[in-house]
């Protein structure tokens, strides 16, 4: 086989499978990278070695596991699984099986990525096929054999057999029979399962049946003793939310860190983002009973963005250095829509070629002003010598030169491919067709007239195309969507971030997805995946503020103590003050009180509470992720903290546990007295930031049989704009 270059210890690292080595096939794409920085081509060779020495290790006895890789929409997931094939071929994988997505052209997408990238054609290391076209047929499985034989008999030129197929029962179930006739246990096998919280994940779960297609991958699974199935995806919530006993629940994570060229979430609904987002109005958005006969105003204005930027580009020179430049429109998934767009794209190009070319014409110098007008948007966010005269100049070309794609089915079964070689400028318009996995080449402008659907996070991030590596063009960039969608999107960066920092942070202390406790932040608008592949049951905090109080801090003895001596600690550790208002008396005034605390110096106390009831405990997980993320976002928030009745105060305090099972306690926060100007409990908050209230009654149970001496019960109250929506897992 290749010389080798060892990269990592001989001793597997600790907590890993294994230590993979590196060889000619994994240095030589690295090396024909050259886009990548260093520091780029150091963080994919980190990544790609801790993820197979995650995977089976080739040479020890047949095992299977399952990994989940998680990334941003369009950051380079498929760079990434093409180099962990590339580092499995270099230590001994026989058969690598990509999962390629649920239509065409991202089957055909992935193929020409991976012949293409692994210099297929001219390094014979690999025998590559494709389930596409009815291209594996039985008349293959000899080709596959015989490179099996010369595997076995240890030739230096066996290669590794690479199948690309559509994940889709039909060619799944096809592809299992066909392998099932040969003898695959003893060939160490890679399964790769592109977007792989789509399709595959099993929906009749709730129901204890198996979806057809997940029913087919088990089938395909089943071929290969020896294997590991890696599931890539940048919405991963489907994946984890699914039973840990699943065979497709994940073994071993990690995540994926994206290029300094990137630009994704926070770049464009983050701070700052405003600049490159244009609304669509709720009246703009096609009513299918009675669709419009001309182009909104908002289509108009993102077309002229996007021909202003192909002018800019053909003035650079981008489309003699074989880049391209495209505008997406993503309307809902009725093709009449599609068709809609497709003529209003044409008529559009159609019209304003012909204005341009007739300086007579009586519209000619009103398109100049709107251009020039859309200029003056577009380059104040965009470096370039060019002026609005030279793009005056080139727009005719740039219009002209644009061509414009459907990407649908409607005139044949299979979603036309694009290309990109061929033309330098396009308009594409498609619903699947664009959706998640299509790579919109040199996308700038991006028009999305559609609702958010069922609300499904996945859903909704999988269509942000406009993601991508073009730090060098952001300038020119502008996404056109309804306000349901711009916040959508926003609410997911969000969550986003969230996800990703919590599994981050689980990974990199040792801990393994089987035991990351599946926690995070998603607004109430939204749901995490569809609901019929959930088998985990999430607690859901509300989303509205207020105030958020324990049901039964009292129930457990050893807890109890805890909670006292926490108690103890905070007002030991933390100056207060007296608090009082004119006319309160000695049973109402707060003895204990302080607006100037810092939130961060406060959560370790938060932390060390402890309850009984899971419904309690699960509550407190939210409030400290909540916290957790005010205090990090804002290092110098400050809080305040009320202390009420206790032993400090010299004012005892009583109050009644009610009849439940588990008991709660009745009127927690003491009411207000219009005789004395005291508002009660409820009412002495802050309404900028975080408020404590540290309660120490003595409970009395409701048959007034026994008393419990000083319960600590924590009260928190989130104004409206500090609180979010956390699940966690029960």
């Amino acid at each position: 086989m290749n010389s080798t270059i060892r990269v990592m210890p001989a001793q597997a690292p600790e907590g890993k499978q294994w230590s993979p080595v590196q060889g000619s096939t994994f240095t030589r794409l690295l090396n024909s990278n050259s886009a990548l920085s260093s520091d780029e081509k150091e963080q994919l060779t980190t990544e790609t070695f801790s993820i197979l020495s995650d995977c089976i290790d080739p040479c020890a006895p047949a095992s299977t596991n399952t990994g989940l890789v998680i990334g941003y929409v369009q950051s380079g997931k498929t760079l990434s699984f093409t180099s962990l094939a590339a580092l499995a071929r270099d230590n001994k994988y026989r058969v690598v099986v990509l999962l390629a997505g649920t239509t065409n052209n991202l089957v055909e997408q992935s193929f020409d990525r991976l012949r293409k990238d692994l210099d297929i054609d001219g390094t014979r290391e690999w025998k590559l096929f494709t389930t596409q076209q009815k291209g594996f047929q039985s008349g293959e499985l000899d080709r596959v054999n015989m490179e099996l034989s010369a595997w076995r008999r240890g030739s230096p030129r066996a290669k590794t057999i690479m199948i690309i197929a559509m994940k889709q029962h039909h060619h799944l179930d096809h592809l299992a029979k066909l392998l099932s006739k040969l003898d695959l246990s003893d060939a160490p096998t890679l399964i790769i399962d592109d977007e792989g919280d789509q399709a595959g994940i099993n929906t009749k779960a709730k129901k204890s049946e198996q979806s057809t297609t997940y029913a087919t991958i088990l089938a395909l699974r089943a071929r290969f003793p020896h294997h590991s199935y890696v599931l890539y995806t940048a919405t991963p919530q489907a994946p984890l939310l699914i039973s840990r006993i699943d065979t497709l629940s994940p073994d071993f994570g990690n995540v994926l860190t994206p290029g300094s060229q990137y630009v994704g979430g926070q770049d464009f609904f983050g701070q700052g983002g405003a600049a490159y987002l244009k609304t669509i109005l709720a009246s703009e958005v096609p009513d299918r009973l009675d669709p419009p006969t001309e182009p909104p105003p908002s289509l108009l204005a993102a077309f002229r963005d996007y021909f202003v930027g192909v002018a800019i580009g053909l003035l650079e020179g981008d489309e003699q250095r074989g880049k391209n430049r495209s505008m997406m429109i993503h309307p809902a998934v009725p093709k009449d829509e599609h068709l809609m767009y497709v003529r209003w794209a044409r008529q559009t190009k159609e019209q304003w070629s012909g204005i341009l070319q007739d300086a007579s014409h009586p519209e000619h110098d009103r398109l100049l002003a709107d251009f020039e007008k859309t200029a003056q948007g577009l380059l104040p966010t965009y470096n370039t010598n060019c002026t609005y005269a030279d793009i005056a100049a080139t727009l005719l070309e740039a219009i002209e030169s644009t061509a414009i794609g459907e990407l649908n089915t409607r005139e044949k079964s299979r979603i036309p491919s694009i290309d990109w070689k061929g033309e330098y400028s396009w308009i594409l318009v498609g619903g699947i067709g664009l959706d998640r996995g299509f790579t919109v080449e040199g996308l700038t402008v991006s028009y999305m007239p559609r609702s958010t659907g069922v609300g499904n996070a996945d859903n909704i991030q999988q269509r942000a195309r406009f993601f991508g590596y073009k730090r060098g063009y952001l300038g020119l960039c502008r996404i056109y969507l309804t306000t349901e969608n711009i916040d959508a999107f926003t609410d997911y960066v969000s969550h986003e971030e969230s996800i990703r920092g919590s599994i981050s942070h689980h990974l990199k202390s040792g801990g393994t997805l089987k035991e990351w406790g599946r926690t995070y932040f998603l607004d109430q608008n939204l749901k995490p995946t569809r609901s019929s592949v959930i088998l985990l049951e999430m607690y859901q905090s509300r989303g509205k503020g207020g105030w958020i109080t324990p049901d039964h801090p009292h129930d457990d003895p050893e807890i109890l103590a805890t909670n006292r001596q926490v108690a103890d600690d905070i007002l030991t550790d933390f100056t207060l003050g007296p608090y009082a208002e004119a006319g309160w008396n000695a049973k109402q005034a707060v003895p204990a009180f302080s607006d100037a605390l810092s939130l961060a110096d406060m959560m370790p106390y938060i932390g060390r509470l402890r309850y009984k009831w899971p419904d309690d405990s699960l509550q407190h997980s939210s409030i400290l992720l909540m916290l957790g993320r005010l205090a990090s976002e804002q290092p110098d928030m400050t809080c305040s903290l009320y202390g009420f009745s206790g032993p400090w105060s010299g004012v005892p305090s009583i109050r009644t546990l009610n009849a439940d099972r588990p008991a709660k306690i009745k009127n927690l926060f003491q009411g207000s007295n219009a005789a004395t100007n005291y508002p009660g409990a409820r009412a002495l908050v802050s309404l900028e930031t975080i408020t404590f209230q540290l309660h120490r009654y003595d409970l009395q149970t409701a048959d007034k049989k026994r008393t419990l001496k000083d319960v600590p019960v924590l009260a928190v109250h989130f104004p409206d704009h500090l609180i979010e929506r956390v699940w966690v897992e029960r």
